[in-house]
């Protein structure tokens, strides 16, 4: 399992001013093999440019504006590794999350996937923010049920399936919850291994009242699902 090919899909739209670091950040694992796919979500920007620079490090497909959910799909579809592991285009990894995660397999051969604890940090322009909640438990250390702290082996996607387009912030939350309904057996670890990026742009923030609701309703849907199986047992 140590020369396992692990699959890195990094999702983009409009994403120059940060894809670098994040694509250097998946550059510089200590683990090896890699194969590092860039899913570009209809950006108009320069992010063609920085990430066809990489060369045949880095393989660059785009599609037309359909959303993460889509982009992280387009990903999976072209991913060859055993695992699988996704990073935001404006997030970094720690040089040794895919060896550490890599580990928990090999010490759990029943594990399905793993996540880790995920640390955030605020860009210099939004420096009072940071300060406003530098006694706040989002600047600490928060266990990532996130899809930047996810390795999965990739066949678990045929059984848990892939990320529902139709969702525009959640989809990452309804895959967990839906790993979780079907008994997936599943790993924290106490490792900050993700390192997200606070900044004006983030989706999560220019979505907000969109991205509450969303939550919401799939709670309910979980919660609903919950109930129906626990009456039919």
């Amino acid at each position: 399992m140590n020369s396992s090919l692990i699959s890195c899909i990094v999702p983009v739209f409009n994403g120059e001013q940060y894809v670098r670091e994040a694509l250097e950040s998946i550059l510089a694992q200590t683990h090896r093999p890699l194969q590092i796919i860039v899913a570009d979500d209809g950006s108009t920007d320069g992010t063609a440019a920085i990430v066809v620079g990489f060369g045949e490090q880095v393989r660059y497909v785009k599609q037309g504006n359909k959303g993460p959910a889509t982009a992280r799909n387009l990903g999976l579809s072209l991913a060859e590794g055993d695992f699988v592991s996704f990073l935001d285009a404006d997030d970094l990894w720690h040089r040794e999350k895919l060896e550490r995660q890599l580990a928990r397999f090999r010490a759990r051969p029943e594990l399905d996937y793993c996540v880790t604890h995920a640390q955030n940090f605020w860009i210099a322009e939004i420096a009072g923010e940071a300060k406003k909640y530098e006694r706040h438990r989002i600047s600490g250390s928060l266990p990532g049920y996130v899809t930047g702290t996810l390795m999965a082996r990739r066949a678990l996607f045929e059984t848990v399936g892939l990320f529902d387009p139709a969702l525009g912030h959640g989809d990452s939350t309804h895959w967990f919850l839906r790993a979780r309904e079907r008994g997936t057996v599943m790993e924290l670890l106490p490792d900050v291994l993700l390192y997200r990026r606070l900044h004006p742009a983030n989706r999560s923030r220019v979505r907000a009242t969109n991205s509450r609701d969303e939550y919401l309703r799939l709670l309910k849907l979980a919660l609903d699902r919950n109930r129906l199986l626990n009456r039919s047992v």
